[in-house]
């Protein structure tokens, strides 16, 4: 080979590392230039998406502080400082609801109701502002909780809500220290709950049904009558809703609704009452049955004294008494007069402590709310 062929070939080979680099460059660009990207749209839905899975997040979070209801102080729970946290992004949705506006509103009446007349009230009863927050606080976090539940709906399923809610409750469960009845004041609610959601996750009626007749059974046999009776009444809701009505008993008015609902408690409540005085559930729930049946003339009153002293309580104030009022010794008697003629002895610590001690507790939701917010609490009670 000639010298020149050699020089050649050498410097084809001495530039040969050079060419590859500059080939791997071009096929890279080429790479990048074939590359798929998204286009706009791709990119709004890829967001979407995104923003979707962050809503189910909050809105998962949120139902389960709802049923955990854990007090960070003066009343305030972990829901409801969520729910004032979310306000701006729930509250449109929720005031679209037909009767969320009203109930709102009422909410707010109540509330100045009950701390104007914890201050009117001031001259003859001891009065405690910081329970006047806290019960105030616990209302109105209530009914704000119930407003991200309905934002959550587009969200969440009703049977997911239900999940959702049930565990918490269950996690507030687990954080109760040991009670006498443990069944009645921790485990029955969560587990119902739980249950009948996934009794709607099955779509499935007839399992709902069979549910609730098995938490029935299970409260009488643990000695919970209170849940016994309420899982009664919605074991009667829905075998009503399972029947082949007709379409105008299907679509009823809010008062033949109030009607329909008094008419299944007071059928619950004569079938619970013959089942325990039969013996049927149980000897001891016959026996305590008895005694207040005899004592009172009825079960109702018998185990529930606290209903004569609501009464004797709204003949003496009838305007009610504040969100932080404390009883004087007058109320006291007035109330205790009442329980008295339902052949109960009121002189006892459960009324001087838990029921006038340093708050006033009657036992009754609607008379808990007329108590503590007059007028415009009993109307919200009602609601």
């Amino acid at each position: 080979m000639s010298a020149a062929g050699t020089v050649v070939l050498e410097a084809q080979s001495a530039s040969a590392p050079g060419a590859v680099r500059a080939a791997g460059r071009t096929a890279a660009r080429a790479s990048r230039r074939r590359r798929p990207r998204l286009t706009a749209p791709r990119r709004r839905e890829y967001w979407n998406l995104v923003l979707l899975w962050l809503v189910f997040a909050v809105a998962a979070v949120t139902v389960v502080n709802t049923g955990m209801r854990i007090e960070v102080g003066a009343g305030v729970t972990t829901g409801c400082v969520l729910a004032l946290a979310l306000l701006p992004l729930w509250l449109s949705t929720a005031l679209r609801y037909r009767h969320y506006p009203a109930l709102l509103g009422l909410t707010a009446v109540s509330v100045a109701s009950g701390l104007w007349l914890t201050a009117a009230s001031a001259a003859a009863y001891e009065v405690s502002w910081s329970l006047a927050i806290q019960n105030s606080a616990l209302l109105a976090g209530t009914v704000l909780t119930a407003g991200v539940v309905l934002w959550v709906r587009p969200v969440l399923s009703e049977w997911q809500i239900g999940l959702l809610f049930g565990a918490g409750l269950l996690l507030e469960a687990t954080t109760i220290p040991g009670l006498d009845n443990p069944w009645k004041y921790q485990w029955g609610m969560p587990l119902a709950v739980l249950a009948l959601a996934g009794a709607q996750a099955m779509r499935s009626r007839l399992l709902g049904i069979l549910v609730l007749l098995g938490f029935v059974a299970a409260s009488a046999f643990l000695d919970s009558r209170s849940l016994t009776g309420m899982f009664l009444v919605a074991a009667m809701i829905l075998v009503l809703q399972a029947l082949p009505l007709p379409r105008r008993l299907r679509h009823l008015g809010a008062g033949r609704v109030i009607l329909l609902m008094l008419a299944l408690g007071a059928s619950a409540y004569v079938l619970f009452t013959r089942l325990a005085l039969s013996g049927a559930l149980g000897l001891s729930t016959q026996m305590r049955t008895q005694e207040q049946e005899l004592r009172a003339g009825s079960v109702l009153l018998g185990g529930r004294p606290e209903m004569g002293a609501t009464a004797g309580l709204f003949l003496h104030r009838p305007e009610g008494f504040g969100a932080g009022t404390i009883l004087n010794p007058e109320g006291i008697a007035a109330a205790q007069q009442a329980m008295s003629r339902l052949n109960y002895d009121p002189d006892n610590g459960y009324v001087y402590n838990y029921m006038f001690g340093r708050s006033l507790e009657v036992h009754s939701g609607v008379g808990d709310l007329w108590a503590l917010f007059g007028p415009p609490g009993l109307l919200l009670a009602w609601c």
